[in-house]
């Protein structure tokens, strides 16, 4: 068989499969002859870094599962209408869907490593972000020579931010890299004056203190000599105030007894006066007490009488209220039709509840 009968035969099989999955399924020879055909058309040589090789890949990847799914299908169809030929069908199925599938990792092997490699890339990428981004954090623990060490390892970091590696990573890298670099600077330049002030700080305390010590030694020098000057005239006013007190003592001390004999004769006078006075109110208290006692027996006696009025003139008043209620049923019973009398009698059965389910109001 010549190329060209053997290249009409191949097309005419592609056609026939595509018509019917099913005749691989049964003929291993069509199967193989077919999966040639099909693996010939591979593409190989193609270059992943590029949309174009990788869009080859992937789509032969697709066109040969695709085909995989139609033997399935025909697999399936065929197990239904030949139960007989189950097993056949299945283990040719098997064997071909691993073939097709080896196939189809086999020649997709490039496109799969790259899409690994890449997404490592994109990993290093984001992380070395974060971590050009944490470093701008200053904390109260940073010091000028952390943040010196810090601002330089960042600093660094452009040799290994290249526009190949990162692609459309490497702007933000680069702007992260920028900022945290001047956040860095900045930090830096404030620690370095802050920590020059507090050392400066330091050096003018440990002067005063020095100063504040001379001053005191100096203070207590003089403070001694006050006070032994001091102590000198205190003793000396000591001992002329105690002279002075002893004489006023001896004063005092007449006075207070001048002072006891009036305070004894005064206070005689006055208890004499109190017990006076004593006498006299108890006597008011006494008589005060029996005009309490007749005025709350008039307040009782006048009380109860009002009790007794108020009782009769309600007693009064409900009678006339009943009385009048009794008169109004009477009438209002005669105009009815009934005598006097027998309107009385019915009015009475009436209050005596002797009439079922009537009652009279008051």
């Amino acid at each position: 068989m010549n190329a060209e009968t053997q290249i009409s035969a191949a097309a005419d099989l592609v056609v026939a499969v595509t018509n019917d999955p099913g005749i691989v399924l049964l003929d291993t020879e069509k199967f193989d002859a077919w999966y040639d055909s099909l693996k010939a058309k591979a593409p190989t040589d193609v270059d992943v870094s590029t949309e174009k090789g990788r869009k080859a890949l992937r789509s032969y990847a697709a066109e040969v599962r695709s085909e995989k799914a139609g033997i399935n299908r025909a697999r399936l169809a065929l197990t239904k209408n030949w139960r007989d030929m189950v097993d056949q069908c299945n283990a040719a199925g098997k064997l071909i869907d691993e073939r097709l599938e080896a196939l189809a990792i086999e020649v997709r092997k490039p496109l799969t490593g790259w899409e690994e490699a890449e997404k490592a890339r994109v990993a290093e990428c984001e992380a070395m972000i974060a971590r050009i981004k944490a470093a701008a954090t200053v904390t109260m623990d940073d010091t000028a020579a952390s943040v010196r060490e810090r601002g330089m390892e960042i600093y660094g970091t452009k040799e290994a931010i290249t526009a190949e590696r990162y692609q459309d990573h490497y702007e933000p890298a680069m702007q992260a890299r920028s900022d945290t670099i001047g956040v860095l600077k900045a930090a830096l330049d404030r620690l370095t004056r802050e920590e020059a002030e507090r050392e400066e700080l330091a050096r003018l305390r440990a002067e005063n203190e020095a100063r504040e010590a001379r001053e005191a030694e100096e203070r207590a020098a003089r403070e001694a000599q006050e006070r032994a000057e001091q102590e000198a005239r205190e003793a000396e006013e000591r001992r002329i105030a105690a002279e002075k007190a002893e004489a006023e003592r001896i004063e005092r001390a007449k006075q207070e007894a001048a002072e006891a004999e009036r305070l004894r004769v005064q206070r005689e006078h006055e208890e004499a006066l109190a017990a006076e006075r004593r006498r006299a109110e108890e006597a008011e208290r006494a008589a005060q007490a029996e005009r309490d006692r007749i005025a709350a027996q008039q307040k009782a006696r006048e009380e109860a009488e009002a009790r007794d009025a108020a009782e009769r003139a309600k007693r009064e008043a409900d009678q006339a209220h009943r009385t009048a209620v009794k008169s109004a049923a009477k009438t209002a019973i005669m105009s009815c039709g009934a005598d006097e009398e027998t309107a009385r009698k019915i009015v009475m059965a009436i209050i005596a509840n002797e009439i079922p389910a009537v009652k009279l109001e008051f």
